[in-house]
């Protein structure tokens, strides 16, 4: 395979290369996500949804029409939630937290390991690149550990600065919501309702953006902790994304938006003709892994993408920075006599 240079490039373009990069090393990509992931989604089934209530192939709709058929089988994906606390709890603290901070960094380290190996024009197996990443598992986890815990804290601190602002407009304003539909209120409920409308969606851009800025801003930690051994190195993100937010805020828009039509779109496909069903729910799950590399891949396409434009050079010489300084220190050969004696 031939190496081909990286250079900086657009959004489209961006995503046409992670699909191109999906497609040609599609295998490798797609069993890294079925062993790291597969196995934590189907205990995520197990545990949220009880089975036993499930048919093993197609939900039994009770001899209904066409579209009352269609309805109990969008509306049956709550009545087979277990009522389990047990389960909820231990899918809550146990399961989701080793999904989240022991198999999501791994695999996002081998989906850049595989990504790089596939831009320089190497070959990288599956198993060499888990090996990779399992070497540093622990400094892994722990840098995503301490990247979740900042990001949980600035979402719940953004949240309180929310609600704290809207305890005081009531605390001025003295308005309710009972005495603003009341008939001599001087608000009238339709201007209150497109004034609630307009504040949502304020509510909904805000928290998007703010909390967004520092998830984006710092989200690149982790190919520091695993190319260049460095800690948490949220402090290089910062200096790796500035000036870039608003170009990744858009690529990650664009990305949400058609991850959320893509499986969206095959979930609606899967209920309406199998309903809430065993078989149903691995279709999902293998669904899942299917999908989640292609955001992977757009992630570390865009660190690889950052790092050219800020340290103005082509992928190839950055990639291997570090052998060209192993070369250049390296002793050099000793002369034979007669080159010596000429």
């Amino acid at each position: 395979m031939n190496q081909t240079p990286l250079a900086p490039m657009g959004v489209g373009k961006l995503l046409d290369r992670s699909f191109e990069v999906y497609r040609q090393h599609f295998g490798a990509f797609f069993l890294m996500t079925l062993m790291l992931f597969g196995p934590f989604l189907l205990l995520q089934d197990i545990l949220i949804f009880d089975l036993g209530s499930m048919s093993f192939f197609v939900q039994d709709t009770d001899g209904s029409d066409f579209w009352e058929s269609m309805a109990s089988r969008f509306a049956a994906e709550e009545a087979v939630a277990t009522d389990q606390i047990g389960f909820l709890l231990l899918y809550l603290l146990v399961v989701l937290p080793l999904m989240s901070f022991g198999a999501y960094p791994q695999l996002l380290s081998g989906v850049i390991l595989l990504t790089k190996a596939a831009i320089e024009g190497k070959e990288l197996g599956i198993r060499d690149a888990l090996k990779q990443s399992f070497r540093r598992f622990w400094p892994l986890v722990g840098a995503t550990i301490v990247y979740g815990l900042v990001i949980i804290g600035i979402v719940l601190g953004f949240m309180l600065v929310c609600a704290l602002f809207f305890f005081l407009f009531t605390l001025v304003s003295g308005a309710t919501l009972d005495s603003l539909f009341e008939g001599d209120s001087g608000v009238g409920p339709i201007v209150f309702a497109i004034f609630f409308v307009i504040a949502y969606v304020l509510f909904l851009l805000v928290i998007m953006v703010v909390p967004g800025f520092f998830m984006l801003r710092w989200g690149f930690y982790l190919p520091y902790t695993l190319l260049e051994g460095d800690g948490v190195a949220i402090g290089k993100s910062w200096r790796l994304t500035q000036g870039n937010f608003w170009r990744l805020f858009g690529l990650y828009l664009v990305l949400i938006v058609l991850y959320s039509v893509l499986s969206g779109g095959l979930q609606a496909v899967i209920t309406a003709s199998m309903g809430v069903s065993v078989i149903s729910q691995l279709i999902l799950l293998v669904a899942s892994c299917l999908l989640t590399p292609w955001m992977l891949i757009v992630y570390s396409l865009a660190y690889f993408d950052l790092r050219v434009r800020k340290e103005g050079t082509d992928l190839f010489s950055m990639l291997h920075q570090q052998m060209d300084k192993e070369q250049a220190i390296a002793p050099e050969p000793a002369q034979s006599p007669e080159t010596s004696h000429e």
